[in-house]
């Protein structure tokens, strides 16, 4: 049995906090609420790069959409006292204790004291505790109702070793909005920019100062004025700087800025998660807005209109409001009377997610690793070595926690959930040594052991130290599919696509040939292609194959295509079994010629036909004379060829040379099955660092001649995408455009399904494979 090559893997490491989405009770109190679940989790190492929902609102669409982009490493319940609850209610902890008909006196103040740092129990909290539960199955990677939880909750008063306070990582003061100010949706609109801190405010802020900051956001002096006290080194507790951590690209992202309106409790949920996936986010609830429109509108947003959206108000009343913004603006310039506006209004499901911003230590990141690993045959790579375990600059591992997140330069892995640690771990790893998942285009694990450590362990004893294992994109698929019920097998394109790849040793190098001028050269050996141009005799159509000789290739004319090129590749393709070496030879007993390959040529050779034995003479080869070499193309390259086989190579040739897709794993045609019957075929598979693609290649410029095959064929795509939870469906052809008909027909059924809040992932068109490919949005 051959052992399996050995490569090194080029790895970039990453320290980071935890990434949380921390579910705070709601009801008509949920901007109290929020605002306190905010001040616990300002006071966690990460806060930065986490969020805090009201309870009810990930269920929204848009928001689900967007937290799916977040790839958090834990969903958490707020889960306040009655202390907390007091706060927020007053009265209820007196009501509560008068319903125990104590006397007055130390017993009822005793009483009271012991109230206040219990847990509250009423039905929001257990809603919110429920809503997390839900939320954690269906984004944290691998985690499931019955296991157990890494991280419980985040409590108001208990100490959860888990997560490592803010304050133990910052060197600077850490200052926050104050959150007894934090009673409407404008003060929240700034605090969440910021953090919330739980200290007394004797002041008063005007209503048009918040609405001011929330547009600034971070670069508003309003933080500095509510604590005149603090030094000029005093940092926001939601700062990255606080943490001592800098935000890093993963993924392609191109500088967004997006404003949303509405003072929902799913637009503070929207606002806070795209904080994390674009450039600059304001949520400008309610008010005069007038003093906020210079930070509006006189930001860079590079080429791209700032995005104003909404999930409680619609299209038409959004736009209302952002026009009312821009014409009541506080500055005008000379500008012509039909100025161009600076903003776009979008559905929030329309929203642009393309990559994300990872919060990593800023002493931490960037790191080169190199790691022994084996190449398995489906292309995945297995470690050699479990990783050892290291405590990056700045931390301590006694009193910190943190993420360990190593990428690979050129073997990205998508973020589904479904490649939780069976996935990304060898099969003799113990699974509960550490949480690992694959986030943030590679594989993130808990910086400690989760399994069983003894008292008094050595450092090494403490630390995680997994085996990983990189899948390859045939195992990210069947993953996936695996999730939804859904079987998956290579297809008969598939199949042959495989063979000539390992032929040729690599994808690339056969998606290098469709778009040469070699490809001509193979279509020669179809049995329609024309031959009238070749010279007599160079070229013979047998029943079994049609064969070319030295003389028929070079006389193929293309740009680049002489004899000195010819030589070079038909010897490569000889070498690699593209082509095969030999002699026409014919039979002494029986009137038929056959193509007998170079190994199998000697001066004796039995005819394949009646078995009769023949001597290599004059007589046994055509043409006559001296025998002449000609070159048989292997079945399954010239099956690839005769089913256009290039037009999906060079759909993704083409895509990887997006920026988005830099680097990525492609795979060849599959069929998905239900139930052992297969439902759709998918031409070409791409996993980015960020995104996964799947795509349908056509030589034609339709998907079907009817309108109801049409929209069988889109259904079928639509759902073979839903399967596997890819982000994206690219439909490419071999023609200029797609023709209306189709376009028209998957817009129609994108609607339908987004209104029916159905996922569906985003389509893009590729056109003009064969001569200028161009990609745009559906």
């Amino acid at each position: 049995m051959s052992e399996q090559p050995l490569t090194f893997l080029p790895l970039s490491y990453a320290a980071r906090p935890p990434r949380l989405v921390v579910v705070a009770p709601a009801g008509d109190d949920w901007v109290r609420w929020a605002a306190a679940a905010l001040a616990r989790l300002s006071g966690v190492w990460g806060c930065s790069g986490s969020v805090v929902l009201p309870a009810g609102t990930a269920g929204h669409p848009a928001v689900q959409r967007c937290l799916a982009r977040l790839q958090p490493d834990h969903v958490l319940p707020y889960l306040p006292t009655l202390g907390t609850a007091d706060e927020i209610t007053p009265g209820l902890l007196q009501a509560v204790v008068a319903r125990q008909n104590l006397p007055d006196g130390s017993a009822a103040e005793q009483f009271q004291e012991f109230l206040r740092k219990n847990r509250w129990g009423a039905p929001a909290a257990v809603e919110a505790d429920e809503d997390a539960a839900a939320l954690r199955v269906r984004l944290v990677a691998g985690q499931k109702e019955d296991e157990p939880l890494h991280v419980h909750g985040l409590f108001d008063t208990e100490d959860e070793q888990s997560l490592t306070p803010l304050a133990s990582i910052a060197t600077a003061p850490l200052i926050g909005v104050p959150q007894p100010l934090v009673t409407t949706p404008a003060v929240l609109a700034y605090a969440m920019h910021v953090g919330v801190e739980k200290t007394p405010y004797e002041g008063t802020v005007e209503p048009r100062q918040w609405l001011e900051a929330a547009a600034r956001g971070d670069e508003s002096p309003l933080l500095s004025d509510l604590h005149p006290q603090a030094g000029a080194d005093a940092q926001p507790m939601m700062s990255h700087q606080a943490a001592r951590c800098i935000p890093v690209r993963r993924g392609y992202r191109q500088a967004r800025s997006t404003m949303v309106l509405g003072d929902s409790p799913e637009d503070f949920a929207l606002a806070q998660v795209l904080r994390q996936l674009h450039e600059y986010v304001a949520w400008l609830p309610e008010g005069d807005v007038s003093l906020a429109s210079f930070w509006l509108f006189d930001r860079r947003h590079g080429t791209e209109k700032l995005k104003v959206t909404s999930t409680s108000l619609t299209p038409d009343e959004v736009q209302a409001r952002i026009d009312k913004l821009w014409d009541e603006r506080g500055y005008q310039l000379i500008e012509p009377a039909e100025e161009e506006r600076p903003y776009t209004v979008v559905e929030p499901s329309d929203l642009e997610l393309h990559g994300h911003s990872m919060v990593v230590l800023q002493t931490a990141w960037e790191q080169p690793r190199s790691l022994p690993a084996s190449v398995a045959p489906d292309g995945s790579l297995m470690a050699a070595l479990a990783l050892a375990g290291e405590v990056p600059p700045g931390l301590d591992a006694a009193k910190h926690r943190w993420q360990v997140t190593l990428t690979c330069a050129n073997h990205p892995l998508p973020p589904l959930p479904e490649l939780a640690a069976p996935a990304v771990t060898t099969a003799d790893q113990d699974p509960w040594h550490t949480f690992v998942r694959a986030a943030d285009g590679g594989i993130t694990y808990w910086s400690h052991r989760f399994d069983f450590v003894p008292t008094g362990a050595s450092l090494a004893g403490t630390l995680a130290a997994p085996k990983l294992l990189w899948p390859g994109i045939k195992k990210i698929l069947h993953h996936a599919a695996q999730a939804s019920e859904t079987q998956l097998r290579p297809s008969a394109a598939g199949k042959r696509a495989a063979i000539t790849e390992r032929l040729l040793g690599s994808r690339k190098a056969l998606e290098a040939l469709a778009a040469s001028s070699g490809w001509q050269i193979l279509r020669l050996f179809l049995p329609d292609a024309s031959h009238a141009e070749l010279p007599a005799y160079s070229s013979w159509k047998l029943k079994s194959a049609v064969l070319l000789s030295w003389e028929a290739i070079t006389a193929h004319e293309s740009d680049g295509w002489n004899a000195a090129a010819a030589r070079t590749q038909v010897d490569e393709w000889t070498t690699q079994g593209v082509l095969r070496r030999g002699l026409v030879l014919g039979c002494s007993h029986c009137p038929i010629f056959e193509f007998y390959p170079l190994a199998e040529i000697s001066q004796q050779y039995r005819c394949r036909r009646c078995g009769g034995d023949n001597n290599l003479a004059q007589d046994r080869w055509k043409p006559f004379g001296e025998p002449r070499w000609f070159y048989d193309l292997h079945p399954a390259v010239l099956e690839l060829v005769a089913n256009d086989g290039d037009v999906p190579l060079l759909a993704t040739q083409y895509l990887r040379t997006q920026p988005q897709a830099r680097p990525a794993l492609v795979g060849e045609e599959f069929e998905l099955l239900r139930n052992g019957s297969p439902f759709v075929e998918i031409d070409f598979a791409l996993t980015t660092s960020d995104e996964l693609w799947l795509g349908e290649a056509k030589k034609t410029d339709s998907l079907a001649e009817s309108p109801r095959a049409r929209k069988r064929e889109i259904c079928k795509l639509i759902d073979g995408c839903t399967a596997v939870g890819a982000h994206r469906l690219i439909l490419a052809t071999a023609q200029p455009a797609w023709a209306d008909t189709t376009i028209d027909a998957l817009r129609q059924e994108v609607r339908g399904r987004r209104s029916a809040g159905r996922p569906v992932p985003e389509v893009q068109l590729l056109t003009a494979l064969r001569s200028k490919p161009e990609l745009s949005w559906l």
